[in-house]
């Protein structure tokens, strides 16, 4: 009967203490989305050498640390911002004509000058960026795939914010990056850091205070 009871009350507080945790759990789960704020920022590049229109598309969870700080995880793309530079334009015709892409992955920190309605900020991210592969076209009349390796670089940025919209300006930093044929010739290099002006809205995060 002793032990009975000992196996009773050990399961109890056992089974108390998942209720307990999962409470924790679910608790500290809607705590954390309540303070997640996801943004959408559309908007267009500045000064590209392309033909076609420079586009760019950021999505960014983010969270508020402090009053004046904030951490988030950027996802970005970014249409035609490539300028091209050939070694060899009498061998080789590199297509910079059609649309390519550089999608950006990185961590950032904006910090906000102050705590008004209209919030001036800087802020900045260091990430991955990767970038769509070349069309080559040789004098030979073959056309191949040009390689051009992912780079890491940085992101700079400022605007300012008012209640749920965001205007900002930015300026990606990409290392120019080898262009390289199947059989590991640089043919020429590529230059993928772009300015960009986007307009990003608030999504999820409760009603804005300010």
């Amino acid at each position: 009967m002793k032990k009975f009871r000992h196996q009773f009350f050990n399961n109890k507080n056992n089974s108390l203490k998942k209720k307990l945790l999962l409470i924790t759990l679910l608790f500290g789960f809607y705590n954390l989305n309540a303070q997640v704020k996801f943004r959408i920022e559309p908007g267009f590049l500045l000064k590209t050498e392309s033909e076609n229109l420079g586009l760019m598309f950021n999505i960014e969870p983010n969270i508020e640390i402090s009053n004046n700080c904030v951490i988030g995880l950027r996802f970005g793309l970014a249409l035609n911002p490539q300028k091209i530079e050939n070694n060899d334009s009498s061998q080789f015709f590199i297509d910079d004509e059609n649309d390519n892409a550089v999608l950006s992955f990185m961590p950032t920190f904006d910090y906000y000058l102050n705590e008004n309605h209209i919030r001036p900020y800087l802020g900045l991210g260091l990430g991955y960026y990767l970038f769509s592969s070349e069309e080559i076209a040789i004098s030979s009349g073959d056309v191949t795939e040009g390689n051009v390796n992912n780079q890491l670089g940085l992101l700079l940025r400022g605007g300012f914010e008012w209640r749920k919209t965001k205007i900002g300006l930015e300026y990606n930093f990409i290392p120019k990056a080898d262009i390289k044929i199947q059989n590991n010739q640089t043919i020429g290099t590529v230059n993928n850091s772009y300015f960009g002006i986007s307009i990003g809205f608030l999504i999820g995060g409760g009603k804005s205070t300010r």
